[in-house]
């Protein structure tokens, strides 16, 4: 028995692993990718900020992000700091040691990716489920359309999802072995670096940790580095120790986006997770001991402190794949559900003694919720074309290599979302046309005209009618494509001022 679960956790994990290889996009595409590839490349040089380029000789006042691509801040009147957290592209910056960035950021995903079905197996062993319960678990995960959606791209929130279910699983092996807190400190200090909000990791610890002085001073001991380290690069990036650089928590959270995402909670979750339902049922007072009751509070302490920090945050109510934000609790929610499963299935089945058509009764009630689960998930992966995130990320380096190949080094390119995919790939001078109005926009066209540089823009399809009808003059003639991606050559940049 133990070798067939063996074999179904290594077939599933192979599986999984080589389809998503295959379909992966680790970029830097739009906002999140693009800011986590520079990030790392500056890490790799060595810094944490960078220099902008930009065209001096400009007549008219500029907005402050006219020369910053998407994924920074404008620091000065000539630097940039990066706006998302460094955790995960140190992780970049170390998978790429020997190797290219691309490729490293590519095998740091995808490893995490693997890391995660593993996890949430142990995570599930760990709350008294069976190997076979617990492969269920793994096999849930693995065939929800978002985690599948997210592990095809260079975005924080299945690495999030990783290293806080590490520090839960680490956390509650230390109340055998003390020491593993030490990692688990680890765990959460590279959690809390790659999304700060994971700081809620705390809550469902103390439950993990309980009262022992000793595993507390293990966490502390492995995550004090971390946070120390956190604070410091807080203070040389944004001059303050607590800091972000996605800007005013008051504008990011209120009571007005509450109703909404909880409807999105509703009309979602039952597509991505079929059998979450089961987890109303996940906890039954008899029959439990103290520890196992610890082990279930760990757990649906982490499920609801995302669920209800994420119901304030104003973007979670947006569209399904903005679930993103509460997936680091979805091993815990999935682990929840299947132990509610056991439960309604342990309920049919009756105890022992009972007619042998009753346990055969249950077993194929079982295998059909199981079944009927995973359908639906893999329905759900086709319906929102889950597998082609990566494929459709590929067209941020096409479009890179186009301009690479077409464009003069030295010219100046109008853009908003390829703004941090061509800072990465290439040394033009990016100009964020959403910072501009007619203007200025002929302003900064004129000062190129003026120092010999060409002037082109490269825009996705939705960016095309406000930028020519509110933001650039002049006579713009298309010159090429790549996939949905347009480019565009101003023809004389010096008679666009008005």
């Amino acid at each position: 028995m133990r070798i067939g679960c063996g074999v179904l956790v290594v077939a599933a994990l192979v599986l999984i692993l080589a389809m998503l290889w295959g379909r992966m996009g680790v970029y830097a595409g739009g906002s999140d990718s693009s800011g986590y590839a520079n990030n790392a490349k500056l890490i790799l040089k060595g810094r944490l900020f960078a220099e902008q380029r930009r065209i001096w000789d400009v007549t008219t006042p500029l907005s402050d992000f006219t020369f910053i691509p998407l994924g920074f801040i404008p620091r000065g009147e000539s630097q940039m700091v990066p706006a998302y957290p460094l955790g995960l592209s140190a992780l970049f910056a170390a998978a790429s040691v020997g190797t290219s960035l691309d490729f490293g950021m590519t095998l740091a995903i995808w490893l995490m990716a693997a890391g995660s079905l593993v996890v949430t197996y142990l995570l599930a062993r760990q709350q008294g489920l069976g190997r076979g319960w617990a492969v269920l678990c793994a096999g849930i995960l693995a065939a929800c359309p978002l985690f599948l959606f997210m592990a095809q791209q260079a975005m924080s929130d299945m690495p999030a999802m990783l290293w806080t279910t590490v520090a839960l699983v680490l956390a509650w092996a230390s109340r055998r072995r003390a020491w593993l807190a030490v990692v688990a400190g680890l765990a959460v200090a590279m959690a809390v670096f790659i999304r700060p909000s994971n700081i809620l990791i705390f809550l469902p610890l103390v439950l993990a940790l309980g009262w022992d002085w000793r595993r507390w001073l293990w966490l502390g001991l492995g995550g004090a580095p971390g946070g120390v380290l956190w604070l410091m690069t807080n203070h040389m990036l944004f001059g303050r120790y607590v800091a972000t650089g996605y800007g005013s928590v008051g504008e990011l959270f209120g009571w007005q986006n509450v109703l909404p995402t909880l409807r999105n909670y509703a009309e979602v979750l039952p597509w991505l997770l079929p059998l979450g339902l089961f987890g109303l049922f996940s906890f039954s007072w008899r029959r439990r001991t103290a520890e196992q009751r610890t082990a279930w509070g760990m757990a649906a302490t982490w499920v609801l402190a995302c669920m209800i920090f994420y119901a304030f945050y104003r973007y979670t109510h947006e569209t399904w794949w903005y679930l993103r934000f509460i997936i680091p609790a979805f091993p815990a929610l999935i682990v929840l559900s299947v132990l509610g499963l056991r439960w309604a299935y342990m309920q049919l089945r009756g105890s022992a003694g009972r007619p042998a058509w009753r346990e055969a009764m249950a077993v194929a009630a079982l295998l059909l919720a199981i079944l009927g689960g995973l359908c639906v998930q893999l329905a759900a992966v086709q319906r929102r074309h889950a597998l082609d995130a990566g494929i459709g990320e590929r067209a941020y380096p096409e479009a890179c290599e186009w301009v690479r190949r077409n464009l003069p080094a030295d010219s100046v390119v109008f853009t908003m979302q390829m703004s941090g995919a061509l800072f990465y790939a290439g040394p033009q001078v990016v100009v964020r046309w959403d910072s501009l109005d007619i203007e200025r926009s002929g302003a900064v066209c004129a000062a190129a005209g003026r120092a010999g540089r060409q002037v082109f823009a490269v825009f996705f399809p939705f960016e095309v009618e406000e930028a020519f009808g509110r933001k650039l003059a002049g006579r713009w003639t298309r010159i090429g494509n790549v996939r949905q991606i347009t480019i565009w050559r101003l023809a004389d940049p010096t008679g666009t001022m008005p």
